[in-house]
């Protein structure tokens, strides 16, 4: 690791930047008298990447009559003056000064404004996200591209929506991206996490600043540290290396700002929530250094009996601006949660089928309150380099180290017994550290020849995991499902495994980007190599250990090409193909490793963005095919072989506006086919009869329709001037409870609601406070998100109301 933080060292440099002061404005002779028609100008202030600028002073002038006001905690301002032609002045911290000439009538009371960074071009690492709506992400290119001008479809969760729905782990922030199903696995997608997301038909895989690291460790960042979320849909393995055909889920930490930033939170909701948070940013004595502090501390209990979440988390950040081309960005994380979750799942006759004894509790837990047990802390510490050279070069990095231990007991479900009311069940425990090194490194170049302009990427990516896992079970009493008995003596099961495992991944990779006229052309390889080495030790103090070693290595090539038309009026077209890869540990009867499996995907459709609108519509259609998926050898059902294949086919509608600053809405609706088009499995339906194929099945717990609206509307009434509301709905539709088909769920629609209150209009102490109440499943329906066999469904989450006091000055 020492090599990479010599990198760092070589090039870092002090910073050069200096801040200019702003001249006294001259005002201009003013056109109309005091009397004439007061027009009210609401605007909002951000920065280049669409940031909103907070505690910006803005000033609207002629002659002697200027009117000032500062931006309130989400970068708008509001001014009253009369008809006529003026100056528009706008300063903030390490910004430059911004002017310009301004006509206020009854056509035209909207002035929204992009400030520049005085003296550091764009190399200050700001937060991205205005309204609902990005204009561009750097996850499907590692180039800042438009989003108009990226042949893939892409969602991007903004700050500002998040901040709209107040979710509190990653699955909610997801709940109204389209195509996703955030939690498959209902309330217990709070413990699983990443495991629990769902995307065309598949788990995509979960990155923080566009790096992976283990699924349960990385997902459990706060919420409250996250600046956006974007959703790439579809194989992703040319830029990012080994995961399945899903695609990637990235969550951008919150970064260093330019602006002084103070903010604590307060927060209370249902099942006993308690929560502060705070949130400090500026410069560092001088605009020089930048710096952001984050931290979140809650406990609370949940809709599972005797399941009561806890953490403590804080984040700092620094970044350093040595000159106008050059930016390096520390990020560090430490989070302790005493109190994780606990795993759910209940039997479906009694929650998504009728069972004679009656209706399973949403609440019901199979565990024990004198056993179950599950805390987990993590560290990570990392970077984020820019360095621009003349001549259109470039070079990036992106480094992290993550160690995460995790410490679990459980009791697990098994069957339910002919009673159709005793669940069986087991223990287990786990002892589990895990440490991740994971680095990308990558220059660009841009060339002009003609009309021809190329973007041209390089770059190298490595990733180190190594993992140490102790474990055991054992047995204990069954429970009845319907009367519960808890609080009972359970013995803690002996370790009886012990596993190590080494993966590393070394990825070489290029892609280039080319503008002709109207046309975007781009086209991207690379080539993976892998190792994976695990080594398990089954611990028997009466017969002895014995002890087996895996090796494998594999290497894979992929690709993605694709192709934008920019045909006018804010229409763009876009067809691509993009390929996968995931290894599969195992071997074959003959002692062969199986090969990786693999995905490919066909894409096209069309995205909508006029000029001059702060709106983006996206259609697309896609076939989607995984290979090589291990299924038993029908010759030995001991070991597996590589035929099987899923195919998933469907169509996506997302649509993301902002109207000014009053109206703010997203929609989208999604259909997925997706079906073992190949497969040796077999699978018990619910009948009990004899195993049936799963060749030609559709996927469990896939719903076929997916759709969600949500609105935010902030009252235009001076007398409630400060007042919002927001209300939302989400359908998901039935799915099949198992890999056979023989038993379906039936779908959902579930609404959500929210009620605030900015004091920002306010001149006295509350000015930049807010008050803010959400509730999500406002009907309180119980429902069963999903099964993945008679033995296992999963209860959606009931009515939650969740209220914030934010104050920020």
């Amino acid at each position: 690791m020492l090599h990479y933080w010599r990198f760092l060292r070589v090039n870092s440099m002090l910073l050069l930047a200096a801040i200019s002061y702003a001249q006294p404005i001259q005002w201009p002779v003013c056109s109309s008298p005091s009397s004439a028609t007061r027009i009210t100008i609401n605007g909002t202030v951000s920065d280049a990447t669409g940031a909103r600028v907070t505690s910006a002073t803005v000033q609207v002038g002629c002659g002697n009559r200027v009117q000032q006001a500062r931006t309130d905690g989400t970068g708008h301002f509001t001014l009253t003056v009369p008809e006529g032609e003026y100056k528009l002045q706008v300063e903030a911290a390490g910004f430059a000064v911004f002017t310009k000439d301004l006509s206020v009538s009854n056509n035209s009371s909207n002035a929204d404004v992009t400030l520049s960074v005085q003296n550091a071009s764009n190399t200050v690492t700001v937060q991205a996200g205005a309204g609902y709506v990005a204009d561009d992400s750097s996850l499907a290119s590692k180039t800042d591209t438009p989003l108009l001008e990226t042949p893939q479809t892409i969602s991007v969760i903004t700050r500002d929506l998040m901040d709209a729905q107040a979710p509190q782990s990653i699955n909610e922030a997801l709940r109204y991206a389209p195509g996703v199903v955030a939690e498959s696995q209902g309330t217990t997608s709070s413990f699983w996490n990443a495991s629990s997301l769902q995307l065309r038909g598949f788990i995509p895989n979960v990155y923080q600043d566009g790096l992976t690291d283990d699924e349960y460790g990385n997902t459990l960042l706060d919420a409250y540290f996250y600046q956006r979320i974007e959703v790439l849909e579809g194989p992703s393995s040319v830029l990012y290396g080994q995961g399945n055909p899903a695609g990637i889920v990235n969550v951008e930490s919150k970064r260093p700002m330019a602006t002084t930033l103070r903010e604590v939170q307060l927060g209370f909701g249902t099942y006993g929530r308690y929560e502060g948070n705070f949130d400090f940013s500026g410069p560092l004595k001088s605009p020089r250094m930048l710096y952001r502090v984050t931290g979140v501390g809650f406990t609370e209990g949940s809709q599972t009996w005797f399941v009561h979440p806890q953490r403590l988390a804080i984040a700092p950040a620094l970044t350093w601006i040595p000159d106008s081309k050059t930016s390096l960005t520390f990020l560090t994380n430490y989070t302790y949660n005493p109190e994780v979750g606990a795993y759910a799942n209940v039997p479906a006759l009694g929650s998504a089928l009728p069972n004679p004894n009656g209706k399973i509790a949403p609440g019901f837990f199979p565990g024990d309150p004198n056993f179950n047990m599950t805390k987990q802390s993590f560290i990570q510490a990392g970077d984020v380099f820019t360095r621009a050279f003349d001549h259109d070069w470039r070079i990036e990095q992106n480094f992290r180290f993550t160690g995460n231990k995790d410490h679990a007991n459980m009791i697990w479900p098994e069957d339910l017994e002919a009673d159709n009311a005793t669940l069986d069940r087991y223990t287990f425990i786990r002892h589990t550290i895990f440490n991740s090194t994971l680095s990308d490194q990558r220059v660009a170049k841009v060339l002009q020849t003609g009309k021809i302009r190329q973007t041209l990427l390089a770059g190298v990516n490595y990733t180190h995991y190594s993992e140490h896992w102790n474990w055991g079970d054992g047995d204990i009493a069954p429970i009845n499902v319907f009367h519960p008995v808890y609080h009972l003596q359970i013995a803690t099961p002996d370790i009886t495994g012990i596993e190590s495992t080494l993966d590393n991944q070394t990825g070489i990779y290029f892609q280039d980007q080319t503008s002709i006229g109207r046309l975007r052309l781009s086209f991207a390889g690379r080539q993976d190599w892998l190792s994976y080495n695990d080594t398990t030790t089954n611990v028997d103090p009466v017969d002895g250990n014995s002890t087996t070693v895996t090796k494998q290595d594999a290497d894979k090539f992929t690709v993605r090409t694709g192709a934008v038309y920019l045909i006018g009026r804010g229409f763009a077209p876009y067809f691509s193909y993009a390929t996968s890869f995931q290894p599969d540990i195992g071997l074959t009867e003959s002692g062969t490793p199986l090969p990786p499996t693999t995905g490919k995907q066909y894409e096209g459709g069309i995205k909508y963005q006029p000029e001059h609108t702060n709106m983006l519509i996206t259609a697309d259609v896609y076939d989607l095919t995984q290979q090589n998926v291990g299924t038993p050898d029908p010759q030995n059902p001991n070991f597996i072989i590589p035929i099987g294949e899923i195919r998933s086919r469907g169509f996506e509608l997302q649509g993301h506006s902002t109207f000014g600053h009053r109206v703010s809405l997203i929609a989208s609706y999604a259909y997925t086919d997706s079906k073992y088009s190949k497969s040796n499995a077999a699978g018990i339906p619910l009948n009990g009869t004899d195993p049936e194929s799963t060749q030609g099945k559709y996927q469990y717990g896939v719903p076929l329709n997916l759709a969600s609206f949500w609105v935010d509307y902030n009252l235009p009434y001076a007398s409630l001037n400060g007042l919002g509301v927001s209300a939302g709905s989400r359908f998901v539709g039935s799915s099949w409870g198992d890999n056979v088909n023989s038993f379906k769920v039936p779908g959902a629609t579930l609404f959500d609601g929210a009620l605030h209150y900015d004091f920002s209009s306010d001149s006295g102490v509350l000015h930049g406070a807010r008050l803010q109440i959400n509730a999500s499943n406002i009907g309180n329906r119980t429902y069963v998100a999903s099964c993945y066999a008679t033995d296992g469904c999963y209860y959606g989450a009931k009515l939650t109301v969740y209220g914030t006091m934010r104050y920020r000055w």
